[in-house]
């Protein structure tokens, strides 16, 4: 008979495995939402850099800032979700 590790683990070591998987899972996601305004980014700056035309520099350029800022956002949401994890990682070191 096949027993899941589920349950041949100590509840406080299977409560900090599902809190890992979350984490992980979470940051995955978190990485992929990174991915689409740095693609944009990209093809902003290379379109402006393309056409060469004062206007278009600009333009790219304050996408590129909207971008930038929607990638600060998200980094930002990673960072908190980090030093939540962190922060509930200590409390069960105290217990």
């Amino acid at each position: 008979m096949n027993i899941p590790w589920v349950w041949r683990l100590p509840v406080s070591e299977v409560v900090q495995r599902v809190v890992q998987e979350d984490l992980v899972e979470r940051i995955d996601v978190a990485l992929h939402g990174l991915c689409q305004p740095l693609t944009v980014l990209q093809c902003r700056l290379a379109m402006g850099d393309l056409l060469g035309e004062p206007d278009a520099m600009r333009e790219a350029i304050r996408e590129g800032l909207q971008e930038c800022a929607r990638m600060n956002q998200t980094i930002g949401t990673m960072r908190a979700m980090l030093q939540q994890v962190m922060a509930d990682t200590d409390d069960e070191r105290i217990r």
